[in-house]
């Protein structure tokens, strides 16, 4: 007798064996899914809880109790679904700008994310670990804007412009240009030669037939700087209730005033102070001379030309340190429309002559600079801060720029996210 083998249920077994499938497609596709999107929320929560004790330390409050707010707000309490733990300490040093102290907090959140399909598998749970690290470096006093010579802060079109028949020789600090434009700086003339230090720029630069010698190299990648991030690093403008008074064929501020008036015509000698010129001479027929000097422009429309043949700026900017106006030489009162975006509405020609110099910074963060050069032995130690800066005239321009005899701003905190 012959015995047939039934192959009945070999079908459950098979049916069993696919259901496991599916639901471990399942879990991947739904519990993975859930456990990919909680681990990009608790990497967002650690960035921000980083960057919430860096601002922390930045306004002296304490920096774990801010950092542990930030994550619980973003729903990482460190109760039974997650842990927070907030590591504080010092930046190694030579890190932070001017070796100022800083912080470098590290910020670890562990989210443990409940499964529904992957249980039938074994994993009730599954554990994400997401780290963030920031710093915060302390304020210090130093040069604005990175220590460039000449800025320029248009936000677009040629910032920097070499064109003519001079040479720049720029020492002490390099170029930036705050222009998006492919030309933010720019040069073609065949008789242009420009020695500087560096380059800097948010769009990119254009040197046609110029002789360019950049002993630190270039960068075409910088951020571009809106009124509102560099406002402050501006001195403050002054009240202007004096009145500047004539006195042995010099010019004096009135004792006791926040700023003394007085109108530019012909040749004028300044002493030591802190002077508002009221208008707007256009081409200029005279000298300017003075020592210890800050020469603040009221005007908005504010327009002066040099001819040279005498006519010429020649003028040093204060060196006391308790001075709030140490070395400032000019400061034209930046013009911002409602929107709070810088406008370009006034005109500089800076033209030094002769052996005289000109020290101190010339802060016109509205005006186009034209640069001139020096056609005697007087230096130009300098740091140009402009809405545009292009060149005039046919003597080479000369810029020793030297940190000591020019402004010195509060700079803020610098915060960042190492990871």
């Amino acid at each position: 007798m012959i015995k047939i083998r039934s192959e009945r249920g070999q079908a459950i077994i098979l049916l069993a064996f696919a259901i496991i499938a599916l639901v471990g497609f399942a879990a991947l596709a739904i519990d993975g899914g859930r456990i990919l999107s909680d681990k990009r929320h608790a990497q967002n929560a650690a960035d921000a809880a980083a960057f919430a004790g860096a601002f922390a330390y930045s306004r002296s409050t304490d920096i774990v109790t801010a950092a542990q707010s930030r994550a619980t707000s973003n729903e990482y309490d460190g109760g039974a679904l997650s842990d927070v733990t907030v590591t504080v300490v010092d930046s190694p040093a030579g890190v932070c700008p001017a070796n100022t102290q800083g912080k470098d907090i590290t910020v670890v959140i562990d989210s443990y994310v409940k499964t529904t399909f992957a249980r039938v598998l074994g994993r009730d749970e599954v554990k994400n670990t997401v780290i963030a690290i920031s710093r915060s470096c302390g304020s210090f006093y130093g040069p604005p804007f990175d220590g460039n010579a000449i800025v320029s802060l248009s936000p677009s079109g040629i910032g920097y412009d070499a064109n003519g028949n001079v040479g720049w020789n720029i020492t002490g600090g390099g170029i930036f240009s705050n222009s998006s434009s492919a030309n933010a700086a720019h040069c073609q003339s065949n008789a242009s030669e420009i020695s500087v230090p560096s380059v800097t720029v948010v769009g990119g630069y254009s040197w046609g037939n110029c002789d360019m010698n950049i002993s630190g190299g270039s960068n075409n990648n910088a951020t571009q700087l809106t009124y509102a991030m560099y406002a402050s690093l501006f001195p403050r403008q002054p009240i202007c209730n004096g009145t500047a008074y004539l006195s042995s064929g010099q010019w004096h501020p009135q004792p006791g005033k926040d700023g003394s008036r007085v109108a530019l015509n012909g040749d004028m000698d300044f002493a030591p102070g802190l002077f508002c010129i009221t208008n707007s001479p256009g081409p200029y027929h005279g000298e300017l001379t003075g020592s210890e000097v800050t020469f603040y422009v009221m005007s908005p429309n504010f327009s002066i030309t040099f001819n040279g043949s005498g006519n010429s700026f020649n003028a040093t900017a204060p060196t006391d340190p308790d001075n709030e106006y140490r070395g400032i030489l000019m400061y034209v009162a930046p013009q911002v429309d409602t929107n709070g975006n810088l406008l370009n509405t006034q005109e500089i020609d800076l033209r030094g002559n002769g052996d005289a110099d000109i020290v101190g910074t010339i802060i016109a963060p509205s005006a186009d600079v034209t640069m001139f050069g020096n056609s005697g032995t007087g230096a130009l130690n300098s740091q140009i801060i402009a809405y545009q800066v292009d060149a005039g005239g046919t003597a080479d321009i000369n810029l020793a720029y030297q940190v000591t005899d020019n402004y010195i701003a509060n700079l803020p905190f610098v915060v960042s996210l190492l990871r």
